[in-house]
């Protein structure tokens, strides 16, 4: 049998085949490499796996029931390309006509099928993987949330508690079931109504400390608290940082006395400074002064022994002022009484000193428990009665300490004498300089107010302590 020459190429390349069969079903003709799983010519056709049990079909093909058999999608040995299968009935002869034809669209499907299957393989394995991470990060959470110190917490959006790890129960010593449903706010009770309530109103995580009473103590948590679960509820962790804040209000206290002795160190420091310098200088000065006086004898001037004497008393004055300030910077404590009743003292002595009338007005609530506050608040009233005994040429002086609500403190020192312009002081002159330092360095206000012929005022105000407070976030 011969065939066009366009066939030839398709027959040797495995793509095409051909066959025919006559009226009796048998072979008489078979060529291409996509029909050799067809029996030898001769053999009936339905001998073949394919054609085994279309007898029928086959008969009602020939009859002319039917124009065509199809069979797509077939592979069979030694074949290895998919091909479709058409038979029809020659209507000249009677002889079927068997047609082979490579199914390239089947084998480029089977190649996706396969890619397929090796993605939806590789999926499964990495799902595995990510599930048995899973599965190895919850058996962890468990453990840690189980057998952790930390308290741990988890509230509804209800804020209401849904899940307490054993160191919660054993913290308030209560069951589950006593826990689980409850406001957090009723079972972490705080002196500020709805204290969680105000914390957690909206998504950010946030955190703080919160005292809690337990057995009757006092007990400082610090909460870190974020939503989990896609906003489905919050979860607090808490830990017990009593401990650590005692440690540190002691580390505090030891700063404050260290920085304390260094300032009396330096104290000590410029006290001798001042002894081996200036006390020394004027000590030696007053002898030498009432030599001259001797030595001048009668010769002298009235007005020359008159000047020498005053030189006299002022060396003794400076002498006596030299030794008080060294006194004062020797850290000297103030009277059992408190700043009261120092000022008290000071105000009398300075009245009998100078014979000036000093009005005095002390508030019985003004305490000041921190002695740097009060060490300087008396150390202003000195500087300031002595600038009035010095300068001021004053007639009448007041002294008053009073108290806030909030625990603060105000000194107001005041005379009616000839007063000065502020912003003129005499250079060399550093008294109304120091209070001001002073007065800062423990940080309270200091103002003056003063003017030619308007006597001077001047008002310390100390405000009352912070507290300290401490964030561990």
């Amino acid at each position: 049998m011969t065939h066009p020459a366009d066939f030839t190429p398709a027959l040797a390349m495995g793509l095409f085949g051909f066959a025919r069969a006559g009226a009796d079903l048998r072979l008489r003709v078979v060529e291409g490499r996509l029909l050799n799983w067809l029996p030898p010519v001769g053999a009936p056709l339905v001998d073949s796996a394919v054609f085994f049990g279309l007898d029928a079909e086959l008969a009602a093909l020939r009859a002319g029931a039917r124009q065509r058999i199809d069979l797509p999608g077939l592979r069979l040995p030694p074949a290895e390309t998919p091909f479709a299968l058409t038979v029809v009935c020659d209507p000249d002869g009677g002889d079927f006509l068997i047609y082979a034809c490579a199914d390239c669209g089947m084998l480029d499907f089977e190649r996706q099928l396969a890619h397929e299957r090796r993605r939806a393989q590789i999926l499964a394995g990495q799902a595995e993987a990510a599930g048995r991470v899973l599965r190895e990060q919850a058996a962890l959470y468990r453990d840690i949330v189980e057998n952790d110190g930390d308290l741990v917490l988890r509230l509804g959006r209800d804020l209401r508690i849904t899940f307490v790890n054993p160191a919660a129960r054993r913290m308030f010593d209560l069951a589950e079931g006593e826990m689980i449903g409850r406001p957090v706010d009723d079972l972490l009770q705080s002196s500020e109504p709805e204290f969680w309530t105000a914390r957690l109103r909206n998504d950010a995580a946030i955190s703080f400390e919160h005292a809690l009473r337990v057995g009757g103590e006092t007990v400082w948590i610090w909460w870190r608290a974020h939503w989990v679960g896609a906003g489905a509820e919050y979860q607090a962790v808490g830990r017990d940082v009593t401990d650590l804040r005692r440690l540190r209000a002691e580390a505090s206290a030891r700063a404050e006395e260290a920085r304390a002795n260094a300032v009396i160190r330096e104290r000590l420091r410029i006290a001798h400074a001042l002894h081996d310098t200036l006390v020394h200088s004027l000590v030696a000065l007053a002898p030498q002064i009432r030599l001259i006086r001797k030595t001048a004898g009668s010769d002298a001037s009235s007005r020359l022994v008159e000047e020498l004497g005053f030189a006299e008393q002022a060396v003794r004055d400076g002498l006596a002022r030299a030794r008080a300030a060294i006194a004062d910077l020797r850290a000297r404590p103030l009277q059992p009484e408190g700043l009261a009743a120092a000022l008290e003292t000071l105000a009398r002595r300075f009245g009998e000193h100078t014979g000036l009338h000093v009005r005095v007005d002390l508030d019985a609530r003004a305490t000041t428990p921190d002695p740097d506050v009060a060490e300087t608040f008396l150390q202003i009233a000195e500087e300031a009665l002595r600038n009035a005994e010095l300068h001021a040429q004053a007639s009448l002086v007041s002294l008053r300490l009073t108290a806030d609500r909030d625990g603060g403190a105000s000194l107001e020192i005041a005379d009616d004498g000839r007063g000065f312009e502020p912003d003129r002081a005499p250079e060399g002159h550093y008294g109304l300089v120091g209070m001001r330092e002073r007065a800062e360095m423990i940080g309270a206000r200091f103002s003056l107010e003063s003017r030619p012929g308007g006597g001077a005022r001047i008002v310390v105000e100390a405000p009352a302590a912070a507290r300290a407070t401490y964030d561990l976030t």
